[in-house]
């Protein structure tokens, strides 16, 4: 029986780390450009990020619990909970396409900034993850 208490943890996590990246992403608002450059980074810009990150990281935890519940064998759980988060990067990558590009993926504007931001993210991880397929037999 799978612990449901690691699965709820996760899921606070990532429900705060979700709130703090909407609190950056509000903060970005209120704030002068640029939020993201090279002569310098906007502070509510790493807090969007920071809560992005936790968010992130919080998923697969989440999905592990889930897979747990429905899959016998051990050795999928992690495999096939590390496909699931794959693929919801995916589908926020594409979400954070279509956030940059209404923001020209300009970073002086708040949506290029969020969509630049996410999709360095989500991209790191899927990255990860391609690495972890290709060197693992």
């Amino acid at each position: 029986m799978p612990d449901r208490s690691n699965a709820r943890i996760a899921v606070l996590v990532a429900l705060g780390g979700a709130t703090i990246a909407v609190v950056g992403v509000l903060g970005m608002t209120e704030s002068d450009p640029p939020y993201l450059g090279f002569d310098g980074v906007d502070g509510w810009a790493v807090v969007y990020a920071a809560g992005l990150f936790a968010a992130l990281g919080a998923i697969p935890f989440a999905l592990h619990a889930r897979v747990a519940a429905r899959v016998e064998d051990v050795d999928r759980h992690w495999e096939l909970a590390l496909s699931q988060w794959g693929g919801a990067c995916l589908l926020a990558g594409i979400g954070f396409v279509l956030i940059g590009a209404g923001g020209s993926f300009d970073t002086d504007t708040v949506s290029g900034a969020v969509g630049v931001g996410g999709l360095v993210e989500v991209g790191l991880i899927i990255i990860a993850l391609l690495v972890l397929v290709l060197t693992t037999g």
